[in-house]
């Protein structure tokens, strides 16, 4: 179907996730999908853990591609929280 993409908010208090949201920008029927499942199953696997501690997500919900762009996101998130 194309690239999509995803906006990842991240609240980190002493290293620990407190908070996060997702803004879904899919424009294909199915991709917008697959980013709604995993925005409304993703929550529980990251808040109240260490940053640090957060590898990467696989499929979530079904969806492997938006995890995908999850984990880049986050990895952007970890890199800018070091500085």
């Amino acid at each position: 179907g194309g690239r999509e993409s995803i906006e990842l908010t991240v609240t980190i208090k002493d290293g620990v996730i407190t908070s996060t949201s997702v803004k879904n920008n899919a424009r294909d029927r199915e991709a917008k999908e697959h980013q709604e499942l995993f925005s409304n199953n993703y929550k529980h696997l990251i808040v109240g853990k260490k940053i640090s501690e957060v590898e990467s997500l696989s499929r979530v919900a079904g969806s492997s591609l938006t995890s995908n762009g999850f984990n880049n996101a986050l990895n952007q998130i970890k890199d800018n929280a070091k500085s």
